[in-house]
């Protein structure tokens, strides 16, 4: 049989099988937490699709349309950094990953919330280590990124000018609408409002644009603490307590929790739980976390500081 030197169906059936991949991997990408290789296959196909779309978009095809489905699933994967990444840990599937590219933006993604998360757990605390941490650790180790300014909210906030946080924080959604942060806060100031519905719908949106259920509890947990709610924050960091991969930094949130309501004893009791756990699990940066914070609230309550291991 004459094998046909047409270019056009060569070009054809690699867009064919571009749409196809794009198909099965909108399908795989909301179910591949049922099996233990269903975030790798998504993965693997990412990696496919944009070869093939690189490939096709040199013939001259117009791939536009696919191009943003492809952008969607990159968003999804990198906004549940967290959550892709523990999936493909615990089928200790990454070493078969390491020549892939978009593995390696998934993990930029993580080590970036990552470093949001420990910028949002310094703060959140009581008003000396807000301060302390804010000038000595924030401005020298963590220069932040383009993202929703909470300056104003914040001190908006604190001054009791709920109103204006507000405004000031569905403002700064509009202008950020991929930072979940605005979100959060719109949730916890209409907390204080006491309008259920609308603290829901911002709950949701910001649910969405983190896309881990996991780290939404810690994210709304801490801006409920930073809003002046501990005992709405309280339940988000019991979850967290309830899994053992979280439950280091459900008692780091709880100590917040404890520590805000004037519990120093219970404050500290959560923090050194936080400090054992992150221990154990090898995590020595939320260990460091744990135990600053604990010596923080020993020392401005006239505690003896005493080593800890």
């Amino acid at each position: 049989m004459k094998r046909s030197l047409d270019p056009n169906i060569s070009t054809q059936t690699e867009l064919g099988h571009l749409r196809d991949l794009l198909d099965d991997a909108e399908r795989q990408v909301v179910v591949m937490h049922e099996t233990s290789t269903g975030a790798r296959d998504v993965i693997r196909a990412m990696d496919e699709i944009d070869r093939l779309l690189a490939l096709v978009a040199r013939s001259g095809v117009d791939v536009r349309a696919e191009e943003g489905r492809a952008e969607f699933l990159r968003r999804r994967l990198t906004r549940a950094a967290p959550g892709v990444v523990r999936l493909v840990q615990a089928a200790d599937l990454s070493s078969t990953l390491s020549d892939s590219p978009t593995w390696q933006a998934i993990l930029a993604a993580q080590a970036e919330q990552s470093r949001q998360r420990v910028r949002r757990l310094f703060m959140v605390g009581g008003p000396i280590l807000a301060v302390l941490l804010t000038i000595i650790v924030l401005t020298l180790l963590f220069p932040p990124p383009p993202q929703a300014n909470l300056t104003a909210i914040r001190r908006l906030a604190q001054e009791g000018q709920i109103d204006e946080a507000l405004a000031t924080a569905q403002a700064e959604a509009t202008r950020v609408p991929t930072d979940p942060e605005a979100a959060l806060w719109i949730g916890a100031l209409q907390t204080i409002k006491g309008d259920t519905a609308a603290a829901e719908a911002a709950w949701e949106e910001a649910r969405r644009l983190i896309d881990d259920e996991m780290s939404f509890y810690f994210e709304r947990g801490s801006a409920l603490l930073e809003a002046g709610r501990p005992d709405d924050a309280e339940p988000d960091a019991r979850r967290l307590i309830e899994q053992p991969t979280t439950a280091p930094t459900g008692y780091l949130l709880l100590g917040g929790i404890e520590e805000a309501r004037g519990r120093v004893p219970e404050a500290i009791a959560a923090f050194q739980q936080a400090a054992d756990l992150a221990h154990a699990a090898g995590n020595s940066q939320l260990e460091v976390i744990a135990k600053t914070r604990m010596g923080m609230v020993m020392q401005a309550s006239g505690i003896p500081l005493t080593p800890t291991p």
